[in-house]
């Protein structure tokens, strides 16, 4: 058997690393890809096979996607030199990217027409879970084969779930992502209130983060504001895109979803603002600019410029 991995980026590296042990332990013959030959050096160092050509792939039962976006992922799917053309009814494509709804279940049936399994496994989880090989895994598409590829699922994510058919691998991750997007707007809107109002805002992040009102995105995210640190991998405008996706969703199904709503608008602002390139909770600095206030430690510079 041999199986493939496309895609070495933040996330990407350290699950083809971890999958890599697979070989190691002779349950399968192994190829890593990636169009840049920078990031195919660790993986030539530990004696793992590479290659900057998706076509050289074409021959694994399994291959394994990590891409940055929907575009790319359709272009080394569907494109004219993509897989899809040059593989063989009964292999299987498995897509880690964070890509929509709708573009999953397209791709699933243009696969199935070509007697091609393609199941949707969007991850959650920062790079050091990546590397770990602890990261939440959400799968949708053939329970069968599911079930067969479970054991390579494992080697990188401690919470692999089957969701159901085709797309609910991709929805279970927007609805995830929505959720921490509210929070994070959340927290964004209302703490440079009660900073305006008079309130310390290392007390503030305190309550926000141990009281009834806690998040993840608060633990997380409110020492950053307070420290000024607003850098991340994965940018505020890419966070909106996530909306984006199930707002294409709501628009088909005509599913009216007003908090949801109202949590793109703050991103709006936050895109009008300039704060795109920054990490979603960088949004509070829309708030602070229109209250006149800092939502900071005492004596903290910003590590970011605006």
């Amino acid at each position: 058997m041999k199986v493939s991995f496309i895609g070495l980026g933040v996330m990407g590296t350290g699950m083809a690393l971890n999958l890599a042990k697979g070989e190691q332990e002779g349950e399968f013959r192994y190829l890593v890809c990636d169009a840049n030959p920078e990031a195919l050096k660790q993986f030539e160092e530990k004696g793992i096979q590479t290659t900057t050509n998706i076509i050289d792939t074409v021959d694994s039962d399994y291959i394994f996607l990590c891409l940055p976006n929907l575009e790319i992922v359709k272009e080394v799917i569907l494109g004219e030199n993509g897989l899809l053309k040059n593989l063989e009814p009964g292999q299987t494509i498995v897509d880690f990217s964070t890509i929509s709804y709708i573009g999953a279940t397209e791709i699933a049936e243009t696969c199935k027409s070509k007697g091609i399994e393609f199941l949707d496994c969007p991850i959650s989880g920062q790079q050091k879970k990546s590397m770990a090989g602890t990261l939440s895994i959400m799968c949708g598409g053939n329970e069968e084969v599911f079930n067969t590829i479970k054991p390579m699922l494992d080697r990188m994510g401690e919470q692999v779930l089957y969701m159901g058919e085709n797309g609910s691998g991709q929805l279970t991750k927007m609805i995830n992502n929505c959720a921490l997007n509210i929070c994070v707007a959340s927290f964004s809107e209302l703490m440079p209130v009660g900073v305006k109002l008079g309130l310390d805002p290392e007390k503030l992040g305190d309550v926000l983060m141990t009281a009834t009102g806690s998040s993840f995105a608060s633990k997380t995210l409110v020492p950053k504001v307070l420290e000024g640190n607003f850098e991340h991998g994965f940018s505020l405008e890419r966070a909106y895109k996530d909306m984006e996706s199930m707002a294409e969703v709501l628009v088909k199904y005509e599913i009216p979803l007003p908090t949801l709503s109202g949590t793109m608008q703050t991103y709006q602002l936050a895109l009008h603002a300039g704060q795109g390139d920054y990490y979603k909770h960088a949004m509070i600095r829309f708030y602070e600019d229109l209250l006149g206030v800092k939502v900071r430690k005492n004596d903290v510079e910003e590590l970011v410029e605006k």
